[in-house]
């Protein structure tokens, strides 16, 4: 089994997950310990359960790394790639394996809760990342100061995930969107790539270029667990719907049914203090024009700046929608930072008469 991985994975050309499964999966549901498992779950999950075996595949045993040394793209490894030697993401094929073992041990009796397997229902049918599932680390770190370890990655469910999906589903819907084409540019364009994938950073310890954040280095400030990206996808989502100008009447639906907070202020670029506008960021994000962008996704403290606290690091706390104007005028400060070097300004435009005259 693991010298089919190994070829398949390491194959020239596209990556094949349909390939992998094919030649992988039986060998996975013959183990002894999980046969019976199987059966349960292809009656439960039904049309699902081929997503299920992708989803397992995917993320017990293999890796996106980016590529060294040029650091221009990625690409799927097997845990125990020799890149990943010393390194907290490594895992043997054996304790892989078990992994997907425990997963599968362990799923039927995590289905039986109903939030559980509408969490399950919603990834399979509404993912944002490839093989999306409810899978996640539970720590950063185990005692044993690794990532990828037996007992680490678990079925995982919070009410703020459910509530995501949920809300990613009733927006890219035909038959609940209020704007079912802006919302999947959206999700797909401007949210996926500023939530779940890093940064491209050459430079530092830690060299990034649109992995998963879950699948950098967990000492990396760009690494984040899933759980913490769907947060950060809810908030930027949400902020749109309060964006000025959303339309009400699917506001107060979203709200009436616990997927939106009651209390939804309009949203403004944190930096400005201007309202942002749903039609202005519709219309650019359509009809877009080539290097110009005026809504923009950023972190409140940049992560390079490796501020600690509850407003740091690649968290819902530390992100916002940022007008093109704030942008520039943050550049690489922090939020504190940048707030107060205006209100100097705006104290020494008192203290010279700077102000300009407006006309009317």
């Amino acid at each position: 089994m693991q010298n089919t991985i190994e070829q398949i994975v390491e194959e020239t050309g596209n990556f094949s997950m349909p390939r992998l499964a094919d030649a992988v999966w039986p060998l996975i549901e013959s183990q002894p310990a999980i046969t019976a498992v199987i059966e349960q779950l292809e009656a439960s999950l039904g049309n699902s359960f081929r997503k299920l075996t992708y989803s397992i595949l995917r993320n017990a045993f293999l890796i996106e790394l980016v590529k060294v040394p040029k650091i221009e793209t990625t690409k799927f490894r097997v845990r125990w790639f020799d890149q990943l030697n010393n390194d907290p993401r490594y895992c043997s094929f054996d304790e892989c394996l078990l992994i997907a073992q425990d997963l599968l041990s362990t799923l039927p009796a995590w289905l039986a809760d109903p939030s559980h397997a509408e969490c399950m229902t919603l990834s399979f049918s509404n993912g944002m990342v490839p093989y999306e599932s409810p899978l996640d680390y539970a720590r950063r770190f185990t005692q044993q100061n690794r990532l990828h370890q037996r007992g680490n990655l678990i079925w995982l469910y919070d009410d703020l995930v459910l509530r995501t999906l949920k809300l990613r589903k009733y927006l890219k819907d035909e038959a609940t969107s209020p704007d079912r084409q802006f919302f999947r540019v959206v999700l797909s364009d401007k949210i996926k790539v500023k939530t779940y994938l890093t940064d491209r950073v050459l430079t530092g310890e830690y060299k990034t270029n649109r992995e998963k954040r879950w699948e950098t280095h967990p000492n990396s400030v760009h690494f984040a667990e899933r759980r913490v990206c769907m947060a950060i996808e809810y908030a930027l989502v949400t902020q749109i719907c309060a964006f000025d100008g959303f339309p009400a009447a699917s506001l107060n639906q979203l709200q009436k049914a616990n997927i939106l907070p009651q209390d939804l202020p309009t949203a403004l670029c944190p930096i400005t203090g201007d309202a942002l506008s749903y039609e202005a960021f519709r219309n650019e994000l359509l009809k877009p024009t080539h290097g110009k962008s005026d809504f923009q996704v950023g972190h409140l403290n940049p992560l390079k700046l490796g501020n600690d606290g509850e407003a740091a690091g690649h968290t819902s706390d530390n992100i916002s929608w940022i007008s093109a104007d704030g942008n520039r005028i943050q550049g690489s400060l922090s939020l504190d930072a940048v707030r107060i070097l205006i209100q100097r300004i705006s104290e020494n435009y008192d203290q010279h008469g700077w102000w300009p005259q407006v006309v009317d």
